[in-house]
């Protein structure tokens, strides 16, 4: 519990992201969460074929991504810290991101929300590292496309299905338009 306090108060801006407690099992759990999340996310998207096994091998890059990079920094001992920290937060955001599809008037600032977890990434990594905030913010969008760029190397079939699903993304959204157009021209 006392993890999630300080997760909260991290989040919040109200504690520096090195005041997080040293825990190789919240690093786990958390692990093990943000893969159950990035499923569940993956497992909304139909054409997917192994939502389960995509989602453990994009985590599973982004961790070694993460690693080679505190390791060629000389930054290993801070590496638990900060993945409990990174990890933390991400699971805090999207069950925040959650709540907030219950109402209409809150699903309006999910977008601010999306943008304070990258702020907030980039201040993790920053601090964790000891760098720039441009080249905090290059390795927060590096270790999240490294993740995907692992799955698609080993599962090629990912960009195909992938790419399905946006067409069909399209082709709902052009069946929208024409039936807003076509109830516009109704009236």
């Amino acid at each position: 519990m006392q993890i999630f306090k300080q997760l909260v108060e991290i989040s919040l801006r109200k504690r520096e992201p090195q005041d997080i407690d040293y825990s190789v099992e919240a690093v786990a759990i958390l692990f093990m969460a943000i893969v159950y999340l990035r499923y569940d996310a993956f497992n909304a998207i139909e054409s997917l074929s192994n939502p389960f096994l995509y989602s453990v091998v994009s985590m599973a890059g982004e961790l070694a991504f993460l690693y080679l990079i505190f390791a060629s920094r000389d930054k290993t001992n801070r590496l638990v810290q900060t993945l409990t920290v990174l990890f933390g937060v991400s699971v805090l955001i999207v069950a925040v991101g959650r709540l907030m599809t219950l109402t209409v008037i809150l699903q309006l600032a999910i977008p601010m929300l999306f943008i304070w977890s990258i702020y907030l990434s980039v201040f993790i990594l920053r601090k964790a590292l000891e760098c720039s905030a441009i080249v905090s913010l290059l390795l927060t969008f590096g270790y999240t496309f490294f993740g995907l760029f692992v799955v698609v190397m080993l599962f090629p079939e990912f960009e195909a299905q992938m790419l399905i699903e946006l067409d069909n993304i399209k082709a709902a959204m052009e069946a929208a338009q024409l039936q807003a157009e076509l109830e516009a021209k109704a009236k």
